[in-house]
Order: C-alpha cells, then sequence, then structure tokens
C-alpha cells in the first residue's frame, strides 16, 4: 500500500472507532508494537511516558488515593466481579476482565485534565461520587509499548474518583494531570 493510502487508511480506521474503542491487534490478540507511534497521539503524551517508563512508579492499590505530588502510579486492579465502583461504569465491562477505583484529590485550579493508561481500559470520572463526566476529547492510537490512551474531562474544585473497567490485566499504568 502506498504511504499516502496507508496513512488515509489509519485516519478513516481511527474516525470509525467510538470514543475509548478498540485498538487494531497483531494476531496475538495484543496491540502490534510500534514505537513510533507513541508520538502521534493527537496532543504529547511525553511527560506521561517518562512518568511510566521511571523506575520506582508507585504502586496504589484499587480504592487507594493519588496525590497531587504523584500525578502517575501503577494501579493494581481486581477481577471485575470483585469491584464494587461507586457508580456504574458507562459501559459494560467484558467478562473476565479487570477493573479498580482511584481516588484523586481536588484540583487546585477548575480546567482541562487529561487521565492517560498504559493499556487498554475504560475510563470513567465523577466529581460527585454519582455521575459521570462526560469526556471532552480523546486520543489512541495503537502499537505504542508504553501508552494506550488519553482522555480529557473539563474539570471544577472537587475531589475525584475514577473507574477503570475491561482492562485486559491485574495492574496498569495512570496519570492524571493538567492539560499542557
Amino acid at each position: 500500500m502506498r504511504p499516502l493510502a496507508a496513512a488515509a487508511f489509519l485516519v478513516l480506521a481511527a474516525t470509525a472507532a467510538q470514543a475509548q474503542g478498540e485498538a487494531p491487534h497483531d494476531h496475538g490478540g495484543t496491540p502490534a508494537a510500534d514505537p513510533a507511534a507513541c508520538t502521534q497521539f493527537d496532543w504529547s503524551l511525553l511527560r506521561e511516558q517518562a512518568w511510566f517508563s521511571a523506575s520506582g512508579l508507585p504502586r496504589v492499590e484499587s480504592g487507594g488515593t493519588l496525590t497531587a505530588a504523584m500525578p502517575a502510579a501503577l494501579l493494581a486492579l481486581k477481577p471485575q466481579s470483585e469491584v464494587a465502583p461507586p457508580f456504574a461504569p458507562t459501559r459494560v465491562p467484558k467478562p473476565g476482565s479487570y477493573g479498580g477505583v482511584l481516588h484523586l484529590d481536588a484540583p487546585l485550579a477548575p480546567g482541562a485534565y487529561q487521565v492517560t493508561l498504559s493499556d487498554r481500559a475504560w475510563i470513567d470520572l465523577s466529581q460527585d461520587g454519582k455521575t459521570t463526566r462526560p469526556a471532552t476529547a480523546h486520543t489512541m492510537r495503537p502499537g505504542c509499548p508504553m501508552l494506550a490512551k488519553s482522555v480529557r474531562f473539563q474539570l471544577g474544585t472537587a475531589p475525584i474518583t475514577l473507574v477503570v473497567s475491561g482492562a485486559a490485566s491485574e495492574t496498569i499504568r495512570i496519570g492524571i494531570a493538567p492539560v499542557e
């Protein structure tokens, strides 16, 4: 396939995917690795890539708190059937998947924030513990070995509860920070 035609095909395939949708896979069922894909998200995720690749990334158990001083962590997930989220995920998780809950302190200032994950999973966010906030934008690129997706939300100055669902494994790297 010619480079221009291949690029057009990828754009059309990405456009057809729904928000937070699925990424193309290799024949083994996992995203095909392509380090160049890490620079082709709709916005820069270099900050998050540095956080996720740092040695000593703190581990937070599901139900734990991520503080402003610690914008990224390795979130330990549970089998989805063992997770009791404070609000229902907006997408039904696949059987056999993993999920978890993460609490964050209230942002110091209202504005646009992004939640970035190292692997495919669904993200729901609430600031009142009951209703989900709609995503304002998302970006995914298959093949990046360290980053899978980033979702943006408009947030106020109330504490945040994140529900991660539908993950394929027991841990996921997660970063939450203001939009740069």
